[in-house]
């Protein structure tokens, strides 16, 4: 259980560079600006309302990211299909293409996740709520409509039994998506990263690092959405840490893409070579293997490297 969840932490990375975007644009996170239409959804007694939101539309799967600013927290959908529809759980027994519907609150705190009764064994007598509804997609305008609601668990929440947290009445109103990523313009930037991912070098096109509910969490975007993180505690000091696959204090992560099966967690370890906490600026090498609970696919960083502020 502490395996799944934790793989979609990884998902914070995709939402970071969401995050950067925002941020490169001066957008005043105090007011609540709505792009490309909205992504809400009802919880804890408040309702959800985006203020940045990210849509991929292509052949073989839909992914939604609706990012609340200035908190920090979001939603995350990824559907293994593009047909107007209504899905749950039971239209997709293939565990290498799963329904996603999860909840991250702020700084990549433990998600809430939706998962089928099977999986959840029994938890706080989990009921399986999820259901999406795909109720149109124009492919002229490029506007995505649908509603979903879900039960999610934080298997490591409760000490370690497992809480969970409903969200209702959610919905996504004309989403403008992309039917194919773009890559961006580079951003100027101090920040440095670099890496040999499989032998080859990793160039990253945006590099962006951000201080959160007492994590530093640093993300380097290769185009759209292929993106390699890392996420340490802010109080980490020089040295030398190992880097668990499944552990939470250090965190190595990889998106390959926005497909059920296209994020990976990472075990290596990572050299602190200074971090000054009062200019916020942390260096560091790192080298990682990176695998999934999803896919037979792994991947190797070697000659990770970066010098970011944050």
């Amino acid at each position: 259980m502490k395996k799944f969840s934790i793989l979609f932490v990884s998902l914070l990375v995709l939402v970071l560079s969401l995050n950067s975007c925002s941020k490169d644009e001066s957008v005043d996170d105090s007011v609540s600006v709505v792009e490309n239409g909205t992504l809400k959804v009802d919880f804890d007694g408040k309702t959800f309302v985006s203020t940045a939101v990210q849509a991929i539309v292509n052949e073989t799967y839909i992914s939604i990211t609706g990012l609340r600013a200035p908190n920090g927290d979001f939603i995350q959908i990824t559907l293994p299909t593009n047909k107007v529809g209504t899905y749950t759980w039971k239209n997709f027994s293939n565990i290498d293409e799963p329904l996603v519907l999860v909840y991250t609150p702020a700084g990549g705190a433990n998600a809430y996740i939706c998962v089928p009764k099977e999986v959840a064994d029994g938890i706080l007598n989990y009921t399986d709520t999820g259901v999406l509804t795909i109720l149109s997609i124009d492919n002229v305008t490029k506007k995505i409509s649908g509603t979903f609601e879900f039960t999610g668990i934080d298997f490591m929440g409760n000490n370690g039994k497992g809480e969970t947290k409903k969200f209702t009445k959610g919905s996504f109103t004309n989403i403008s998506f992309a039917a194919d990523v773009v890559t961006p313009t580079p951003t100027p930037t101090s920040n440095t990263f670099s890496a040999k991912l499989d032998g080859v070098a990793f160039v990253p096109t945006n590099i962006f690092a951000i201080l959160q509910s007492g994590r530093i969490s640093i993300s380097a975007r290769k185009g759209s959405v292929e993106t390699l993180g890392i996420s340490l505690p802010s109080t980490i000091k020089q040295g030398t840490y190992a880097v668990d696959a499944y552990g939470m204090d250090y965190i190595f992560q990889y998106s390959k893409d926005m497909t059920a099966t296209g994020n990976f967690t990472g075990a290596g370890s990572v050299v602190i070579t200074s971090h000054d906490t009062a200019k916020r600026i942390i260096k560091g090498t790192f080298t990682t293997k990176y695998t999934s609970l999803f896919a037979t696919a792994t991947y190797t960083v070697t000659d990770g490297a970066f010098s970011v502020s944050y």
